[in-house]
C-alpha cells in the first residue's frame, strides 16, 4: 500500500509540475539544449581515448596524466552545463508559480547573471560527484569483501547526505542570490523543515518516470527487431525526452516545495488543482 501511495502522490506532483511545463515549454527546451551540450561534452571527452591518441593513452593502454587532467576539466564543464540549465528552469518555474508569465529569455538571463557562482557550484558539485563515483568504482572492483562493503556504505551515506544538503541549493543560489556557503546552509535548513515532502516527491516522480520508461524500453526493443536502427533511434529519442521531462518536472517540484517552505502553502497553481498541503503521509485538500 505504501508503494502505491507513494506512486499516487508522485503522480499528482508530476501532473501538477508538468502543467507548468505545458504552460512554459521552454523548460523542456532548456533540458533538450542541456542534453545536447552534455552529449557533445561526453563525446569530446571520449574521442582521445577512442582514437588512442598518443597524448591521451600510453602504450600499455593506461591513461596519461594529460588526458586525466583533460577528462577532469571536461567533467567540470559537464557539471556546470547541468547546473546552468537547471538554474534557468528554477528561475522560470518560480516566475510561473508566483503568478508571472515567463519567457525563454527570463530563465536564461537569470542564469547568466549568476554565471560566476554557477561555475563555482558546478565545480564543487562535479568534484563531489567524481568522489562518489570513485567510491562506487572502488566498491565494485575491490577483491576484499570488507573494503568493498565499506566503500559501498560510504558511497551510500555520502550520496544521501549530499542529496539532503543540496536539495534546495539552486533556489537559494538563483532566486535569493546567496553565496555557495550561505545557500548550502539554507538548503539544509529548508530540507529538514520539509523533509517528508522532499522524500515523497522525489521518490514519486522517479517511480512514475520508471514506470513510464518500462513500456518505452519494450517498444524500443520491438521496433528495433522490426525496423532495425530506425527503431533504436526512435527509442533513444523517446527515452531522451522522458529524461528531459522527468528532470524538468523534478526542478519544478523543487521550486514548488521551496515556495511551500517559504510561504507555508503550495503555489496557487497547485492549490487550484486541490493540492493545498503536500505531506509525507498524503497530499491533502484543506
Amino acid at each position: 500500500m505504501g508503494f502505491f501511495a507513494t506512486v499516487g502522490r508522485g503522480w499528482e506532483m508530476t501532473k501538477l509540475s508538468m502543467s507548468v511545463v505545458r504552460k512554459d515549454p521552454e523548460l523542456l527546451v532548456y533540458m533538450i539544449i542541456a542534453g545536447v551540450m552534455s552529449l557533445a561534452c561526453l563525446v569530446g571527452m571520449s574521442i582521445p581515448q577512442y582514437l588512442e591518441m598518443e597524448w591521451a593513452v600510453n602504450p600499455d593502454g593506461s591513461f596519461t596524466s594529460a588526458y586525466l587532467g583533460f577528462a577532469f576539466v571536461a567533467y567540470m564543464v559537464l557539471s556546470i552545463i547541468v547546473v546552468f540549465w537547471n538554474c534557468a528552469i528554477i528561475a522560470n518555474a518560480n516566475i510561473r508559480l508566483t503568478g508571472g508569465d515567463p519567457t525563454f529569455g527570463d530563465g536564461l538571463n537569470a542564469a547568466v547573471k549568476r554565471l560566476p557562482i554557477i561555475v563555482v557550484w558546478g565545480i564543487i558539485a562535479g568534484t563531489v560527484g567524481l568522489i562518489l563515483k570513485f567510491l562506487e568504482g572502488a566498491a565494485r572492483s575491490s577483491d576484499n569483501d570488507a573494503m568493498r562493503t565499506l566503500a559501498m556504505v560510504i558511497h551510500f551515506i555520502g550520496g544521501l547526505a549530499w542529496w539532503v544538503m543540496t536539495f534546495f541549493m539552486l533556489p537559494h543560489l538563483i532566486l535569493e542570490g546567496k553565496s555557495v556557503g550561505d545557500a548550502l546552509k539554507s538548503s539544509k535548513t529548508t530540507f529538514f523543515g520539509t523533509w517528508g515532502e522532499n522524500i515523497t516527491s522525489g521518490l514519486g516522480i522517479g517511480l512514475v518516470a520508471f514506470l513510464i520508461g518500462i513500456p518505452i524500453v519494450a517498444l524500443t526493443v520491438g521496433l528495433t527487431a522490426v525496423a532495425g536502427p530506425i527503431g533504436l533511434i526512435v527509442g533513444a529519442i523517446a527515452i531522451g525526452l522522458l529524461i528531459a521531462w522527468t528532470n524538468a518536472a523534478e526542478q519544478v517540484a523543487v521550486v514548488a516545495l521551496y515556495r511551500y517552505a517559504k510561504d507555508g502553502q503550495m503555489p496557487k497553481m497547485y492549490q487550484d488543482q486541490g493540492m493545498q498541503v503536500y505531506s509525507f503521509g498524503n497530499a491533502q485538500t484543506v
